[in-house]
């Protein structure tokens, strides 16, 4: 039976034995162990690498438990009845016939955008109750064709740091009843079991016409055999019904296992499991019977997952003509089945909100269980204990008072499983491989939550607050424009050809920008420029007009991005609050942003530059390339943080733009041009040479620290949330960065920096610091021109001699060497190339 580790690291999820992690959490309740007791929990490698009781005095309300599973659930189907698209299949008798109908109707609508939408939901909401693995079914047949699986893969690969998400290829439709013998379903299933990132594949034998005895048996052969064929588990939806008479086809299915020589040995390499589900026939056994089925197992590695939820619902209709009195119902009783007869069996959710099931949710809690054999059913390793211990993996669900505002009494804090079962309560931290993957905080008063609100929004000067209150709080990408589809598909190769991951984030900031800086170079300079300086304008060379429209695109850009950037600056917490591993590979949707219209500009620089190379020169293309080249390393993302701190050098920019615009319109030495050489020289000091000089110095011991640093796949630091602190609640919320290492850091890969890249960054960085001081002295000079004119350039005054007659009677003639001065302008000066 293959490991956890090998099934994620086979179809594209992280590989957890190659990296390795450093996590906490302290004074927490665990367990399996007393309730009086509080721990101190370590994790490295996504194992746990120590558990010592704790000596704090504190006590926390968190208890631990291991993370959540599920063995059962539809991944295609979900969410119909809510979802707008399928607002008119309306429930009527609520009977399993309807129920097949309408899925049927939706199923013929399905989309590839709306099994995305309603797919990612039902896997964020369920990693949010703290469900690190699923077996999720898609549905395979002619009617669908492969959409539900494309749409399955590519959840699997989208939320692979989140989730283990094992797909199942699942004919929910005969493979047998149909005038072809079933060969075009067998055909489609096969092609889908073959598919890269398939894990299982799955039946309904009991949907067979008129449910034929034959015809079930050789839709499992076929079933058995292909799951044989391409080393996959196997699911078998069977026997959902309650009637006496009709045989017990799991006792046929475990005949066909056998003789078809199923791997019996759970350490044989190509061991794989086997599920049955709903199952209601066998409530109907009695105690011989079961001990005979157990007997029949005989070794095979079967589970069985009673789905409650949907057998309750399905079977609560009544008997036509019955008078309503007559209501027979089974589910499978897991717990007796267990500890009476020794099988191996646990709970799923099954369906959620379609025709199957209209009520529930994704919490596997809702149905009152706790068990860790539901990872063991769909393969998740051996079966694993419920007891948390060193060596175990570092998947882990964390309920906390702390994540509920309001007033709760300390009672209510739960320390042991049963407290749990019974009401699990909604505040909680899931972590997944050492990785906290969701924070689950809910408010339980509409009082605290609207003062929180008004005070998060009223934080900011009202100037300074974005019109949508909840990006003041937490920093998403605020651009008002949302990510294109298309367009980050589009960019995906390029992005992961450059290791890139948060490219197609912002490729619409990226290209939108650029397209902007053109727009305002090609049109809208030249039309204000004619407007403004009529005369002026018009009198320029083609090449100066270029240079003129540049200018004015610089003028645009620079004022923008230096307004955005300390916007970010000032309002983005978690930008505030990183610490030097977060400063290097972390993120925030804000800061990728300011990374993004950067980067347009950039693309839009070295285009003109190239366009117009004689005009500008091979320095100016130099500076295009390596300011575009070093700003994209902030989509790996690399130094993400130090975009906004460096873009700042701009703030000097609209300055020397006005400085080369007075030149341009005969305003050399006027008062406004001596005005604006004060603010430029000011704030080029400031910003380059004395902020750029700090600045410099932090990234470079961060950079180094990051080269020494051991490979990191994320550094947990959870400390601040076994605290009743302020900073706690917010850091539980998701606004702080240190606790939440999850979201900054869910880019962040191995924590390692490659010498090139550091060298390659560092290296820009001394050279562009040194060119600031170089270009500084030259500004100095070049202003003081302006008002201050060199000794060769005075000419003399045509000297005028007097004659006088002096005391002693001789004649003495005097010179008037009176000067003229004359400034001569400078037309271009070096200055003009610094942006």
């Amino acid at each position: 039976m293959s490991s956890q580790s090998e099934q994620r690291s086979g179809n594209g999820d992280t590989d957890l034995s190659k990296l390795s992690f450093q996590s906490g959490f302290n004074g927490v309740c665990i367990a399996g162990k007393s309730p009086e007791s509080r721990w101190d929990i370590c994790c490295q490698n996504g194992s746990i690498k120590s558990l010592t009781e704790s000596s704090r005095q504190t006590r926390t309300n968190q208890f631990l438990i291991p993370s959540l599973c599920h063995p059962h659930i539809h991944l295609d189907k979900c969410f119909l009845l809510s979802h707008p698209k399928y607002a008119d299949l309306e429930i009527q008798t609520g009977d399993f016939a309807e129920a097949m109908k309408l899925t049927s109707e939706a199923k013929s609508r399905f989309e590839n955008d709306d099994l995305m939408e309603r797919g990612a939901a039902l896997i964020e909401e369920s990693i949010g109750f703290g469900v690190t693995h699923m077996r999720a079914f898609v549905e395979v047949d002619q009617g669908v064709g492969l959409k539900c699986l494309d749409a399955g893969l590519t959840l699997k690969k989208k939320f692979s740091s989140k989730c283990y998400i094992q797909i199942c290829v699942f004919a929910q439709d005969p493979i047998i009843s149909y005038e072809d013998g079933g060969k075009a379903m067998k055909d489609l299933l096969e092609q889908a079991a073959k598919k890269e990132g398939v894990e299982a594949i799955g039946s309904t034998p009991y949907v067979e016409k008129d449910g034929d005895r034959e015809a079930q048996i050789s839709n499992m052969e076929f079933t058995i055999q292909t799951a044989k064929k391409y080393g996959l588990h196997l699911d078998f939806h069977i026997d959902y019904i309650l009637n006496p008479s009709t045989p017990c086809m799991v006792i046929e299915a475990l005949e066909l296992l056998h003789d078809m020589g199923w791997p019996s040995d759970p350490n044989s390499s190509d061991s794989k499991t086997i599920v049955f589900g709903h199952c209601t026939r066998l409530t109907l056994l009695n105690e011989s019977e079961w001990f005979n089925l157990r007997e029949k197992i005989n070794g095979l590695p079967v589970s069985f997952v009673g789905l409650p939820t949907s057998d309750l619902f399905m079977m609560g209709r009544p008997k036509e003509n019955s008078g309503g009195g007559e209501r027979v119902r089974g589910t499978l009783q897991i717990p007796q089945m267990i500890k009476k007869y020794g099988l191996n069996a646990a709970m799923g959710i099954n369906n959620v909100g379609n025709a199957f099931t209209p009520h529930g949710n994704c919490d596997p809690l809702s149905l009152q269980c706790v068990s860790t054999r539901a990872k063991s059913a769909i393969g998740i390793g051996s079966r694993p204990s419920p007891d948390i211990n060193v060596g175990s993996t570092a998947d882990f669900v964390v309920f906390s008072n702390e994540l509920v505002t309001g007033s709760l009494a300390p009672f209510r804090s739960r320390t042991t499983v049963q407290e749990v079962v019974y009401d699990a309560g909604h505040g909680r931290i899931t972590v997944f491989g050492g990785r906290v993957t969701r924070c689950r905080r809910v408010d339980s008063s509409w009082k605290e939550k609207c003062l929180s609100v008004c005070t998060k929004s009223f934080a900011l000067p009202k100037f300074l607050r974005f019109p949508y209150p909840f990006l003041n709080d937490a920093m998403h990408d605020p651009f008002p424009i949302p990510p294109s589809p298309w367009l980050s598909e589009a960019v995906q190769p390029f992005a992961d050809y450059f290791n890139l991951p948060t490219l197609p984030l912002h490729i619409h900031e990226v290209v939108g920008s650029c397209l902007g800086y053109f727009f305002i170079n090609i049109v809208v300079a030249p039309w204000i420029s004619k407007k403004i300086f009529p005369v002026r304008y018009a009198k320029l060379s083609p090449e100066r007009k270029i240079n003129w429209d540049v200018h004015v695109v610089s003028l645009c850009q620079s004022t923008l991005i230096n307004v955005l950037a300390l916007w970010v600056m000032f309002v983005d917490e978690e930008r505030k609050n990183m610490d030097w591993q977060q400063r290097i590979w972390g993120y925030t949707g804000a800061a990728g942003m300011i990374q993004g219209l950067a980067t347009g500009y950039f693309v839009w620089d070295l285009v003109i530059t190239l366009q117009h190379i004689k005009l500008f020169g091979p320095g100016m293309l130099a500076h295009a390339l390596s300011a575009l080249i070093v700003f994209s390393f902030g989509f790996r993302p690399f130094v993400n943080y130090y975009g906004c701190t460096f873009i700042l050098y701009e703030l000097s920019s609209p300055f020397l733009n006005f400085h080369w615009f007075f030149d341009k319109l005969d305003m050399t030495g006027s008062r406004a041009q001596l005005y604006n050489g004060i603010m430029l020289l000011f704030t080029f000091f400031c910003c380059r040479l004395v902020w750029g000089t700090y600045q410099s110095v932090r990234v470079y011991q961060d950079v180094w620290a990051a080269v020494n640093h051991k490979p990191l796949a994320s550094n947990i630091h959870l400390d601040a949330l076994n605290n009743n602190t302020a900073a706690a609640l917010s850091a539980a919320a998701g606004n702080s960065a240190t606790p939440i290492h999850g979201d900054i850091m869910r880019f962040a890969g191995e924590e390692y920096v490659p010498l090139w890249l550091a060298f390659t960054y560092l290296g820009s960085n001394i050279v562009l610091n040194t060119l600031n001081f170089y270009w500084f002295g030259k500004m100095i000079e070049t202003v003081r021109k302006r008002f201050q004119p060199p000794k060769e350039e005075r000419r003399k005054q045509k000297a005028t001699a007097t004659k006088s007659t002096g005391a002693s009677g001789k004649v003495r003639i005097d010179l008037d060497e009176t000067e003229i001065r004359r400034r001569k302008v400078v037309e271009e000066e070096p200055i003009d190339a610094i942006s």
